[in-house]
This record gives C-alpha cells, sequence and structure tokens, in this order.
C-alpha cells in the first residue's frame, strides 16, 4: 500500500509540472522523442514540430505554408496567413500567329487543405479525407491477432524452456515478457515464472511458495530490476491503472500466486523476506520465509487455472541465473478424512537464458508496429505499411513495438 500510495504522489506531481511529459526514449539532445519532441537548433530547445515553429525546418512563411499544403505536419510563425503564387509568366505573341487551337475546359479548383494544425500526436499517423487532407483523428493501431484462431509462424525468438525432469504435480514454464530482448527496459530482459499443474494428480491448488532450511529448501530469487515508482510493491503484480500512468511499471519484478493485477483486495502476502534488500545488485536467499494465499482452502485451480504466475523478473539481458523455488497446496481429497490432504514440489529451477537476438533491421513476422529509428509504422507478415511522418534529425535503433500475441 505504501508504494501505491507513493506512486500517486509522483502521479501529482508529474502531473503539476508539465502536463504533457510522458515516457519514452530520449535523443542526444535530451528531447522526448517518444513524446514527439525533437531538437530545433534555431531556438535550441526540444520541441513538437507541429506545435511551435521551428526554423529549421523551413525558409520563410512562403516555404512553410507550401509544406503544410503539401502534408507536412509542421507549425508556421505567427502573421503567415497566405502563399504567395508566383505570376504566370506573360505569353508573347508573334506577329501573324497562327490559328490557336480551342483551349481545353478548365480544370475545376485544386481544394485547399485548412491550414489547421492538430494538437495531438499520433503515433500510427492522422487520417485523411476525401481531400486528402489531414484530420484531427488518429489512425487505429493494429488489432491483435488471436493465435487460437489463426496459424502462427514460428517464434522469431525462441526462449529455452526448464526441465519437467523429477517434478510430479508441476513444471516450471518461462514466458518472456519483452520480445527478443526489445521492447522492455533498456538493457534488460523481462521473463514471467508459471507453474503447469499436471493432469490427474489430484491437485486442488497452489497456495504457498517458501524456503525452508530446515528441510534444505532454500528458495532464490535472482538480482532483478525494481521500478523506481512502484517502490515497495513486491507482490501481485502491478495494477493496469499504474501501467497506464508509468508504462516501465510493466517491467517491475514481483512474487505472487497466480495474482498480476497489484492485488487490490489483498488475497495474497508475505512473511519473512526481507523485500528491502532485493534490487538490481542484490538476490534474495529466503531459508524462512513464504508468499502465500491469504484463505487457501476456498482457492482452487478453478480461480486460479491450470497455469498459475508466480513471478516476474527483469534482468540484465546479458546475464544468466537461475531462480529455485519451493511450493505447496492442497488436494482434491482436503474437505475428506484422508491423510493426503496437501501436495509439494520442491526445488524447481527456472534457467533465465537471454532468448537469441534477431537482426534489428529485420522486422519479425508477427510485429505489426515497428519503429524504423524515426518514424512508427503499421506492419503487415513483416511488411510495411503506413507510417508517421515526423521530422528527425536523428535515428534511434529500428525495434518491433507491438506484437500480434503477447505469451500469457
Amino acid at each position: 500500500m505504501m508504494k501505491f500510495f507513493y506512486g500517486l504522489a509522483i502521479i501529482n506531481n508529474v502531473i503539476a509540472q508539465d502536463m504533457t511529459m510522458v515516457g519514452g526514449t530520449r535523443d542526444a539532445n535530451n528531447c522526448l522523442i517518444g513524446a514527439g519532441y525533437t531538437w530545433c537548433e534555431s531556438r535550441n530547445e526540444c520541441l513538437r514540430s507541429w506545435i511551435t515553429p521551428c526554423e529549421d525546418n523551413f525558409n520563410g512563411c512562403d516555404d512553410c505554408l507550401r509544406k503544410q499544403q503539401k502534408g507536412q505536419n509542421i507549425a508556421c510563425p505567427e502573421g503567415c496567413s497566405y502563399i504567395a503564387v508566383d505570376p504566370l509568366p506573360v505569353p508573347i505573341y508573334e506577329p501573324m500567329p497562327p490559328p490557336m487551337p480551342p483551349m481545353p475546359p478548365p480544370m475545376p479548383p485544386t481544394t485547399a487543405c485548412p491550414d489547421v494544425m492538430c494538437m495531438m500526436y499520433c503515433p500510427t499517423g492522422n487520417q485523411v479525407d476525401s481531400n486528402g487532407c489531414q484530420m484531427c483523428e488518429c489512425n487505429e493501431l493494429p488489432v491483435a491477432v488471436d493465435p487460437l484462431t489463426v496459424d502462427q509462424p514460428v517464434n522469431d525468438c525462441p526462449l529455452i524452456q526448464p526441465s519437467c525432469q523429477g517434478h510430479r504435480y508441476v513444471c516450471p514454464k518461462l514466458t518472456e515478457i519483452t520480445r527478443c530482448n526489445q521492447g522492455g527496459i533498456k538493457g534488460y530482459t523481462t521473463y514471467q515464472l508459471s507453474l503447469v499443474v499436471q493432469p490427474n494428480m489430484n491437485v486442488k491448488n497452489i497456495y504457498a511458495m517458501y524456503g525452508d532450511s530446515n528441510n534444505m529448501n532454500n528458495m532464490h530469487i535472482p538480482e532483478a530490476y525494481q521500478s523506481p515508482v512502484n517502490k515497495g510493491q513486491n507482490i501481485g503484480g502491478v495494477s493496469e491503472y499504474m501501467v497506464s500512468i508509468f508504462p516501465e511499471t510493466n517491467y517491475d519484478s514481483w512474487l505472487t500466486i497466480g495474482i498480476t493485477n497489484g492485488d487490490p483486495t489483498n488475497l495474497i502476502s508475505a512473511v519473512g523476506i526481507d523485500f528491502n534488500s532485493w534490487s538490481e545488485s542484490n538476490a534474495m536467499d529466503i531459508d524462512n520465509g513464504a508468499v502465500f494465499v491469504m484463505d487457501p482452502s476456498s482457492t482452487d485451480l478453478s480461480e486460479q487455472g491450470t497455469e498459475i504466475i508466480i513471478a516476474q523478473l527483469t534482468v540484465p539481458t546479458q546475464s544468466t541465473s537461475t531462480a529455485v523455488i519451493n511450493v505447496q497446496g492442497k488436494t482434491e481429497n482436503y474437505n475428506n478424512n484422508l491423510d493426503t490432504k496437501s501436495w509439494s514440489e520442491n526445488n524447481i529451477h527456472f534457467p533465465l537464458i537471454p532468448p537469441q537476438n534477431i537482426d534489428p533491421n529485420t522486422i519479425p513476422s508477427t510485429c505489426v508496429s515497428w519503429f524504423d529509428g524515426c518514424n512508427t509504422c503499421r506492419v503487415s507478415n513483416g511488411q510495411l505499411g503506413g507510417c508517421t511522418r515526423m521530422m528527425c534529425f536523428r535515428e534511434d535503433e529500428p525495434r518491433c513495438l507491438q506484437y500480434a500475441t503477447s505469451g500469457h
């Protein structure tokens, strides 16, 4: 709860300082590229070229207004209200000219686009009207493909899965939340750790993950990235509201038992775990602590599902580490007078081996939104579609911004 209030305080502070600030990559001049800011040399500042005029983009009013009519999204200085038209050359007639051919019918007047600059940035470009003029409406993002209804291509960046050998009740599974080490916190790869309940094993639920030195079953959680705006929220995931305000919290590291929405109703808790020591440079070795469901008797697989997420870890991309956990649950015989009321699985290993990077200039076949280093483009089957038309003085590394599928 303290982490949530701390996040709200930062939200209010950010909103009070600048209603237009958003997160994203900065260029060499410290301009927020993802928010549409570029460096203006003549004004010596970062600005949005469609809101604030920048003399770098034009040579006088005539040049600026002509570029606007051609569809370039730039602002012009105040006082630029017309375009000077070059006068038609005066025809020179020779004496006694031959008969002139009949003149063609006059062409219909060309519809000029209005000099209206939209106070918005569209990552997928503006919609246009029947005259080809930009409107103050953004193109919609491509709709994600349902992996259950269409054939999916081979994974562009396969992830090495942990072994299930020696485990009876559950098997470990890894899912990369980033894609081929891209799209999250720069220099880090984000994994979700989950357990797949094996069929016909009389498993009712999973209610605890723990470390227990008495039975030589310590739990090891590797070093992991901690979001500075979500500090203190180490169990239960992150709420969608927090992610919408601070996108980087989508890659925070946490432990859980099936809950990933921030646990607003406090269904899970933890004891004996020093989360304050957990950082990007310090792992946690837990020999007497646990994350557990508050009411284990009321939880079953109909609520948790057969694949239960137990952690999210964001670790340096070039590193290799292994998470080791122990879990316990109840059996379907819990309400009966039988001895087998619970089950446990110990020393479950999750080797975090970074997936092989793809060529950054090759567009993955499952990508639907591609950043080419300057503009954002629609993608279909690895082929570029429509792109934004921002002017960029510096190009960043190309990468995929959105995929058709997202793991869990």
